[in-house]
């Protein structure tokens, strides 16, 4: 399916509310349905990610009814989990194969995981390794899907280092690690994004962090409804698309407002975005509230590799919005961008070329020449099948005084499937086969 953006709009005034961000989503199902019990979970999106994570759960023996966008949980818990699921399929989800991992190796289940083509090129060892050391036991493609997972006894504990910083490796340990014997430590060398702890906590595990070392062990878990906020990193797409038109102003209630999730705000005010957070009160351990945000001058700045974990899936969007700074924009050291759906890099590189803007990848760090604005032309975006980019150069679009042609924006059903709706206020949006 092709996307073109038509015609762009002045002087948007709008509030949105957004769909449920989906690293909640994940976790409250994966998560959730560790307890015996049940429990509801409200606002979950429609996104193939989270359905994938949805169709694996209920292999597992959990029975989940969805209606609307509120789904009805009864799980018999991990220790009533069908040890004999089959094949399960992620499907796109690198967070649903990775989470999910830790429990087939965590409840000895014998089961295979396979992706499609884009999640069978990422890297698996990054999981494989630890849980292999815990006594998994794991057949893979020379560290790629599918993956195969024979039965085994209770995993052993593990004090952890943490090689990358991989919010998803860290959760698929902390899981394996409150299912197996002992008390698991995992050190990282720097912050990644904590709802898994946070989850965790929630539903009453033993579970203790300070500084950078997390612990965990088994423990007595209780069944609690659970409400997804909306996702701050859809909103991210949103707030560009503002930050770079012409006179608008935007609002987003009940917005995911986690520490570790709004680091790319932090970013866009040291970049001189006009943007205001409001938390207003915190649903299963997470801080929710509201975000505002106008139309911007703003300038580039060096982003350094201490930021970049808990600012990678917006990237994409940051080198978008970098585009129209004063001055240059220097992300460092983010060569993970390389493992990700696509090349993020690449994507990045080629298609804000297309527009007339100019970008390198030198020693690791990415490079965005601002002072650029308007283009008259028509310009296609090739997003290489993946949702981020195709979402990021939409809001581009909001430059481009001619058409704009996004190809296989049926990539975006990966994470935002209402995004026409949402962008709609912005453009004169409308799509052809």
């Amino acid at each position: 399916m092709r996307l073109i953006v038509n015609e762009v709009r002045d002087n948007v005034k709008q509030s949105f509310n957004l769909p449920g961000d989906k690293s909640i989503a994940h976790r409250s199902l994966i998560i959730g349905s560790l307890a015996k019990g049940r429990y509801k979970i409200e606002n979950f999106p429609m996104g193939l990610d989270c359905l994938a994570t949805l169709d694996c759960v209920r292999k597992l023996g959990v029975n989940a009814e969805m209606k609307e966008n509120t789904i009805f949980v009864n799980s018999p818990g991990y220790e009533g989990f069908n040890k004999y699921p089959g094949i399960l399929d992620a499907k796109n989800s690198g967070t649903t194969v990775r989470l999910m991992s830790g429990v087939l190796a965590g409840c000895g289940i014998k089961a295979s995981f396979i992706g499609d083509e884009s999640l069978s090129r990422r890297p698996m060892k990054r999981i494989i390794n630890p849980l292999e050391k815990m006594g998994a036991k794991i057949k893979s493609c020379e560290g790629l899907l599918p993956l195969k997972f024979e039965e085994n006894s209770k995993l052993k504990d593990i004090n952890y280092q943490m090689p990358v910083a991989s919010a998803q490796v860290k959760s698929c340990l902390l899981i394996a690690g409150f299912l197996g014997e002992g008390e698991t430590v995992i050190k990282e060398q720097s912050p990644t994004r904590d709802h898994s702890e946070r989850m965790f906590k929630y539903i009453s595990a033993s579970i203790n962090k300070e500084d950078n070392i997390i612990k965990i062990k088994n423990s007595e878990l209780k069944c609690k409804d659970i409400y997804v906020p909306g996702d701050i990193s859809t909103a991210a797409f949103l707030i560009a698309t503002a930050i770079i038109s012409n006179n608008c102003e935007l609002v987003l209630e009940n917005v995911l407002l986690n520490p570790g999730r709004k680091n790319y705000i932090d970013i866009l005010k040291d970049m001189g975005a006009n943007i205001e957070v409001y938390i207003k009160e915190k649903v299963n351990e997470e801080e929710i509230g509201i975000i505002k945000v106008k139309s911007s001058n703003i300038h580039g700045i060096t982003i350094s590799s201490e930021r970049i974990p808990n600012i990678i899936d917006e990237i994409p969007i940051l080198s978008v919005i970098s585009a129209f700074a004063k001055g240059t924009t220097v992300f460092e050291e983010v060569d993970e961008l390389k493992y990700k759906e696509s090349n993020r890099i690449e994507a990045i590189i080629d298609n804000l070329k297309a527009f007339g803007v100019k970008s390198q990848h030198i020693n690791s760090n990415l490079i965005i020449y601002g002072d650029n604005d308007y283009i008259d032309a028509e310009v296609t975006v090739n997003p290489k099948k993946d949702h981020r980019i195709a979402l990021s150069f939409l809001a581009m679009a909001a430059k481009n005084k001619g058409k704009t042609y996004i190809e296989n924006f049926e990539c975006t059903e990966i994470s935002f499937p209402e995004a026409i709706d949402y962008f709609k206020c912005f453009y004169d949006l409308y799509t052809e086969q």
